[in-house]
């Protein structure tokens, strides 16, 4: 049966979405309390609700997520850091541990020089040591050798008390930056808690999400299969012909299968700018050949396909959404190789089974006639009517 369709990470993320679906029965102005065609609206627009509630969903699922990735990054890099500062505070005490050690040897063997030159007469020894000597170039030779050895003993003790002073101010500034860094890694840790604990959160919304669009698309499938049975009911009692009514314009009770004064050109250029621009030869062979109303057909092939441009229409040049239904429109619509093939082969489907006496669907060649057996929409015949009666 035919039917018509138309770079930190954040310390907060967002909290987890409440998933609140409200269906409400959107019912025909003439349609009683459990109408099949309500129930129907109903749960599309309940599966509609859900399916965004669960997009919306995923979108904050993803983006807790990441922040979750990045507050580990940065936990796992703090930790990093701090080993780094670990084994540079270790390598650090070493070094005072050793220069204290031998500036304490040092000062113990300048302590005996200065011990042994004092028992030796000390300065006076010095310049004993000197006026010993047999000539003025001995006494600078000798002087120099004393003013060498005690420049040395200064520049060694003067040396080891610098590089102790700089290996304990490294020690102190790493244990600082160590103390920081934990206090760092402390607060990563608690916003790391936080993050997961949120993003635990979402992902049990996103979970409930899609655990209600699959509710509501099993909801769809029920008062569809509803909604066809109470079809396949009302018709099976029904018997009704409607005959064509002559008015003035176009009406639901015109009568389909008759010229409808159109030609290739006026069609055309009402068509023109639109996807459907130039099928006015093909509407027409369609009328001339299957005896189908080219102005019906063409208001047919705007409402089904929005001038062409749906994407039925697009990707299978399907004009009539020929063989879509309501449960996966798109993927069950027939394909054609060209709008001329889809026109000329709906014509005569058309034709053969709605508009012919004895045709499988016939209930008399006009609008509301098809809407009996043509289309789940009640209103489908007057929409019909409506952009028929604006073709020239």
């Amino acid at each position: 049966m035919l039917h018509l369709a138309l770079p930190r990470a954040c310390r907060r993320v967002m909290a987890a979405i409440p998933l609140v679906v409200a269906l409400s029965v959107i019912a025909q102005p003439a349609a009683a309390a459990g109408d099949p065609n309500g129930d129907v609206n109903a749960a599309k627009q309940a599966l509609q609700g859900a399916q965004a509630q669960a997009t919306t969903v995923d979108t904050a699922l993803s983006g807790a997520q990441s922040n979750l990735a990045a507050a580990n990054a940065q936990l796992t890099a703090l930790h990093n850091r701090i080993r780094t500062l670990d084994a540079a505070v270790a390598a650090d005490t070493s070094s005072v541990n050793r220069l204290t050690a031998q500036l304490a040897t040092d000062r113990g063997r300048l302590a005996a020089y200065l011990r042994q030159s004092y028992e030796n007469g000390g300065s006076v020894a010095a310049l004993m040591y000197l006026l010993e000597s047999k000539d003025i170039a001995m006494v600078i030779q000798r002087k120099v050798q004393l003013d060498h050895v005690t420049a040395a003993s200064q520049h060694l003790v003067d040396s080891i008390n610098s590089d102790a002073t700089q290996a304990t101010h490294a020690l102190a500034a790493a244990t600082a930056a160590r103390a920081q860094l934990h206090v760092a890694e402390q607060q990563a840790r608690t916003t790391q808690a936080i993050v997961a604990v949120e993003e635990e959160q979402v992902k049990q919304a996103d979970v409930a999400a899609h655990q209600a669009v699959s509710a509501d698309q099993n909801q769809l499938v029920a008062a569809l299969a509803a909604q066809a049975a109470a079809l396949a009911a009302a018709r099976a009692q029904t018997d009704l012909v409607y005959s064509p009514v002559p008015a003035d314009g176009f009406t639901v009770d015109t009568d389909l299968a008759q010229p409808s004064s159109e030609t290739p050109a006026r069609i055309n250029g009402f068509l023109q700018g639109t996807a459907m621009a130039g099928l006015g030869d093909s509407f027409m062979h369609a009328e001339q050949s299957y005896h189908v109303s080219a102005r019906y057909f063409v208001a047919h092939a705007i409402l089904e396909s929005a001038w062409g441009s749906s994407a039925i229409a697009r990707d299978k040049h399907n004009l009539f959404g020929f063989n879509a239904d309501d449960a996966n429109p798109y993927k069950d619509a027939t394909t054609f190789p060209s709008f001329d093939a889809c026109i000329q082969y709906v014509a005569q489907f058309i034709a053969q089974n709605y508009l012919t006496p004895g045709g499988r669907y016939f209930h008399g060649p006009t609008l509301r006639g098809m809407n009996v057996d043509y289309a789940t929409d009640p209103q489908w015949a007057e929409k019909i009517a409506a952009i028929a009666q604006t073709v020239p």
